[in-house]
This record gives structure tokens, sequence and C-alpha cells, in this order.
């Protein structure tokens, strides 16, 4: 019985084996020879290098990406932001090399482009990292949104730019028995094909992203999320698949306004500024090529709304161009549903026409073949004829109680090398400015604990009131975190939240509810049971050597 079982399981691997080499040995990329338009910019995105966990260095992944002639690589590296990383922008091999940084927050990670470095280290929360980048006109994709490790867990948060629906590191992982058993093989054999057997149909980040764009306007993109690498263990790695084999996997094609131009910083801005305005689509590449592939939208009166764009009015027509000597499926969706769906289509351009508003967006699949159901092209959606949302004014706040009405409410707490100051001025009005000269220093090399805080050390009952409400200016943008403990009997919990500043007087306003919980028990903060509170710059929002003073007006409760 044990032999007949032996073997049995011995041929069932041998048919799986034969089975894996047949479908690597066939696999062949459908031909599409015609060359990229030159308003095009083919590239990859989501890349990792030395600069954090990836194998390889920037010149390597420029290396790569040079010799199957793409146009750039935006490089991802960890951090908040990833300071190498975010300087690496360059031509290398002719191809662009846009340095940003994959910020790991509290609701997951979240990939950054066109950011200035500021002189501090960006927020910990989604909503004010992504309006620290949207200061800058950057641009912001959640990263992997569903990913059982590391999910997006914030959907409150607004104003990013979009969504990876495809993360190919992501689905690596999500396919751990295969990649540890077969993927090997088929590797070795067929990468592109090891590689594509990957992916399987993103739908619930599809209808997560039509979601999102029956309020706003959010683009989707394929993402690589490089390593160089397949993680076997804390210090253990397998050292493929290498870099130059995903980017054959999955490209954007990005429409620019001009050609890029050889200052690297102005040509990174171009490539920016086309994702912002959603002008790209996403390509399975291993499938085929889309050279040539055009979305658009036709106005009646012939005006043209590329992708990502605002149409007046419905009545015109969503154009399709399929340059292609295979037969393609598309599916067109209105707001999230199926519009229209052609199965089999061999016209080399479509013109479908839309007499209702809504958010039109596009899918094409090959027609024949094991990867038919894949979105071979995921295409950014055009907005017809939706109103334009309400822009709602940020209220002004008004304080109910005031915590620190006297001179010498806080005292100055902080790390032995640094420094710190605290004096107050009070108006004629009785009003009280507290003022906080700081400079951070470590305590030695190496060493990243650097602190300095204004604190007070009160037992206080906060639970009639919703939050925090105060003004603050500082003599130059920093940020700071607004900290509070509470104790019950000898259980201690400490919560924190940022806040930014800059020269202009501005108002900050904390809800109770937003503040992260650092330590103590799994429970919403108690605010009948406030223990002290502090206002902190440290090695958290900030480096080593800064320095700086910071103005506040009463701290106020609402």
């Amino acid at each position: 019985m044990i032999r007949k079982a032996g073997k049995a399981l011995l041929l069932l691997l041998a048919a799986a084996l034969a089975f894996t080499a047949f479908n690597g040995i066939f696999f062949a990329k459908r031909s599409n020879n015609r060359p990229l338009p030159p308003h095009y910019k083919k590239g990859v995105f989501h890349m990792h290098s030395l600069f954090s966990d990836g194998l390889g260095t920037s010149e390597e992944i420029c290396r790569d990406a040079g010799a199957l002639n793409l146009d750039f690589v935006i490089l991802t590296d960890h951090g908040r932001p990833n300071l190498r990383s975010s300087a690496a922008t360059a031509w290398s091999h002719d191809t662009l090399l846009i340095g940003a940084s994959e910020f790991s927050l509290h609701a997951g990670h979240l990939a950054a482009a066109g950011y200035r470095v500021p002189g501090y280290i960006f927020p910990p929360e989604a909503q004010e990292a992504i309006a620290e980048v949207e200061r800058d006109r950057g641009v912001t994709f959640v990263s992997h949104p569903l990913d059982r490790k590391i999910p997006w867990t914030d959907w409150q948060a607004r104003g990013f730019t979009g969504f990876e629906v495809l993360s190919l590191y992501q689905l690596a992982r999500k396919n751990a028995l295969y990649l540890l058993t077969l993927f090997p093989l088929q590797y070795l054999l067929s990468p592109d094909y090891a590689l594509t057997a990957l992916v399987s149909h993103p739908r619930r980040e599809l209808e997560i992203w039509d979601r999102f764009n029956r309020e706003g306007k959010y683009f989707g993109i394929y993402a690589l999320d490089s390593h160089a690498k397949i993680p076997l263990g804390k210090k253990t790695n397998l050292r493929f698949p290498s870099y130059g084999a995903t980017f054959r996997i999955l490209n954007i094609y990005v429409k620019v306004d001009r050609e890029l131009e050889r200052d690297a910083q102005a040509a990174a801005a171009t490539i920016i500024a086309a994702l912002r305005r959603g002008s790209f689509f996403s390509v399975i590449e291993s499938l085929a090529a889309a050279n040539g592939f055009e979305c658009y939208y036709l106005e009646a009166a012939g005006g043209r709304v590329e992708m990502g764009g605002d149409a007046r009015a419905a009545g015109g027509s969503l154009v399709l161009e399929l340059p292609f000597d295979f037969e393609t499926d598309i599916v067109v969706r209105r707001d999230g549903a199926v519009f229209q769906a052609i199965r089999g289509n061999s016209r080399r351009r479509l013109a479908i026409p839309l007499a209702e508003p809504g958010v039109y967006r596009c899918e094409v699949s090959l027609h024949s073949g094991r990867f038919r159901k894949l979105p071979w092209i995921l295409a950014n959606p055009v907005f017809v004829a939706r109103p334009a949302p309400q822009l709602k004014p940020t209220p002004v706040v008004a304080a109910r109680s005031v915590m620190n009405p006297a001179v010498g409410y806080f005292h100055v707490e902080k790390n032995g090398r640094s420094r710190g100051e605290v004096t107050t001025v009070t108006a004629p009005d009785g009003r009280v400015t507290t003022r906080f000269a700081f400079f951070l220093q470590a305590e030695g090399a190496g060493v990243v604990d650097h602190w300095v805080a204004l604190a007070r050390r009160e037992r206080q009952d906060l639970s009639l009131f919703r939050g925090f409400v105060f003004t603050a200016r500082a003599s130059r943008a920093l940020r700071f975190w607004l900290h509070f403990r509470t104790r019950g009997g000898a259980d201690e919990s400490a919560f924190q939240h940022s806040f930014r500043v800059d020269e202009v007087d501005r108002q900050v306003v904390i809800p109770f509810e937003r503040f992260r919980r650092l330590y103590g028990r799994d429970a919403p903060p108690d605010m009948a049971q406030v223990s002290s509170l502090f206002i902190q710059i440290d090695n958290g929002n900030s480096f080593t050597g800064t320095q700086g003073e910071l103005e506040l007006g009463p701290i106020g409760l609402y």
C-alpha cells in the first residue's frame, strides 16, 4: 500500500513537472512590432534597492531597465522619506531613474514621488502624509492595499493619487506554495511564464477603486515592488527573480506633454505630472506590448479628453485604438458596472457612444490563451459630465476650555545632550503665548534617541471634550508630536499624533479619536484619566542637529 501511494505521488509529481515544463516552453508573448509613439514613455513603478531591502544598486536597476529600452524607473525605497532614494534621480543607461520612497505608515504602505525632501521626517498618519506630498504636487499610491501581511487600513483617508491594482511582489507572497515548489523550475525554463503565472485577476482591488471614484478622482497602477529576491526568512533570501525579469512583466505607459528633458529633475517632473493627471495606462507586458493603444473621450464638438481628464458633457464617444494583430476582449465600465462588453474584437478603432454622465474606464484582455481573463491593459478613467466636488472650507474650531492659562504651565524635559528653553509672554488681553526654543542632539554616534518636550504632568479629566485645538507657528516648517498619557491604577497608556507648523500662524485641531496608541492597554484612551501632556520633537519626526523655535497659543479643548 505504501509503495503504491509512493508511486502515485511520484507520478503526480512527474505529471506536474511535465505540465510545468510544457507551459513554460510553449509560452510566447504576442507579437506587436509597432514602435512606441514618441508621446508615450514606458517604465516601471515601485522598486527597492540596497537603499532599503532590495538586493541591487540603483545602477544595476537602470542597467537592466536600459537593456529593455525602458524610459524610466520609479525607485521607492522604504523610509519617510528614504533620503538616499529620494536623492537618486538621474539619467543612467539611457533610463531616467526617479527617486522616491515607500512610506511605512500606521495604515500600511504608501508609495510617494514628486515631493521635496523636508527638513524633518514625514508623519506616520496616512492623511497627514498624503497632505505633505500633495503640498508639493507629487503623487501617492496606496501600496498592495489588500496584502495579507501589510494591508491598507485607513479607508477614511482621501486625496491620494490612486491604488496599486496589481502588485507582483504581493502576488508572489499570496502564492507561497507555488513559489516554493514549482516556481523555481518554471522560472528556470521560462521566467516570463513563471512570473506571469503569479498574476490573478484583481477583482477586489478594482471594486475598491471604482467605489472611490464614485466620489473622487483616483487612478489605478500596476506595481512591481521588485526586490531581486525571494525571502525565506529574516536573513535568508533566494536571489531571484532579477530586476530585469520583473521589468518584462508589468509596465506603465505614461503619456507626456513634452519630450523628456536631459535635466533629470525636469524629466522626472514631466513623468510625475502625467501620473498626477492620470494620463497613463498599465500593461501586463509579458502577454504583449501595448504600443499604439489609446483611450480617450471624443466630445460631440470634437474636443479630446485624455485618460484622467474631465469632460463637460455626455453625448460624445469613448475611443479605443487597438492596432493589434490578434483578437481582444474589451470591457467598458461605467461607475464600476459593466457598460459594454465586446468579445473577439479585431477592429483597430472603436468609438463607443456615451449618452450618460459617469466615470468610464476600460479593461482589455487577450481573447485566447491561458491568461485571457487577466486585464492585459488597464486604462485610467475619463470623468464625463460629473459635477465638480464642492470644496468644504476648513472650519474654525472654538475652544470651550483652555489648559494653559497661566505663565509657567509647561516645563522642559529632554535627553542629556539636547537643549530646550521655554518662555511665556502675556498679552494685554491676558492671552498667554508659549515660546519653545530647542536643539536636538543625539547622545552619541549610532544613538538615535534624541528628544525635547514641553511637559505638563498633572492629572486631568478631559472626558467632556472631543479634542485639542490651538494655534501655532515655528521658525520654519517642522513637525511635532502632541502626546498624552493616561493612568488607571498601575496601568499607563500613551497616545500621540503629529502636527505640522511653519512661519504662519495656523490653527491645529486634533480629535482624541485620531491619536495613535504607543503602548498600554489595547483600548481607546480613557480621557477621564489623563496624567500628562507633551509637545515633543524627537527622532520620530526630526533629525539630530535640528534646531528652531515653536510659538504656541493657548492649548484649548473643544
